[in-house]
């Protein structure tokens, strides 16, 4: 049963996938492209919660923004330039450092900061949201829902990109 399970969801993500082959010297690559706001290993609400992190729903997220509390979006670049919650800044991993780099980052370590990405299966937010906690900021929420729901209720939106700041490496 667990090996057909197995070869059901294998053959799954094979045909849904777009599937590239490269040609090394003889050598075949491969290379599977998937939807990227799915994640493998869903964040943890029970986690987040107990290292500080604040998990909203959108009602809360929509307050927070009321508020004016800072939004970072970190969906992928692409995604961030087409549309973003208005006045959110973006955040980038950077694969080579295998960091977060978030732009414009407050001093006021008390201010509310809400992070977001694609919805509760993402977890680029959670763990950008957790490297800020790290960092000290006190008031830092998980908008679990994400951009996806934050649309849907036809909440401000904008696809102005907010890159001329200074960019901080979150450790």
């Amino acid at each position: 049963m667990l090996r057909q399970l197995s070869i059901f969801i294998l053959s799954g993500m094979l045909s849904s996938a777009a599937l590239y082959g490269v040609d090394y010297d003889g050598e075949k690559s491969f290379l599977f492209e998937t939807a990227y706001d799915v994640c493998i290993i869903p964040p943890q609400i029970d986690e987040a919660i107990a290292k500080g992190v604040n998990v909203v729903n959108l009602a809360h997220a929509k307050a927070l923004y009321d508020q004016n509390a800072l939004f970072f979006d970190a969906r992928e670049k692409r995604h961030f330039v087409k549309e973003h919650i208005k006045g959110a800044f973006p955040v980038y991993f950077d694969v080579s450092k295998a960091e977060y780099i978030v732009i414009q980052l407050p001093r006021d370590k008390k201010q509310p900061l809400v992070f977001y990405c694609y919805g509760e299966s993402c977890a680029n937010s959670y763990e950008a949201a957790l490297a800020v906690r790290k960092l000290g900021y006190q008031n830092v929420n998980w908008f679990i829902n994400g951009f996806s729901d934050w649309k849907g209720a036809k909440y401000p939106v904008s696809s102005n990109s907010k890159t001329k700041s200074t960019t901080l490496p979150i450790r």
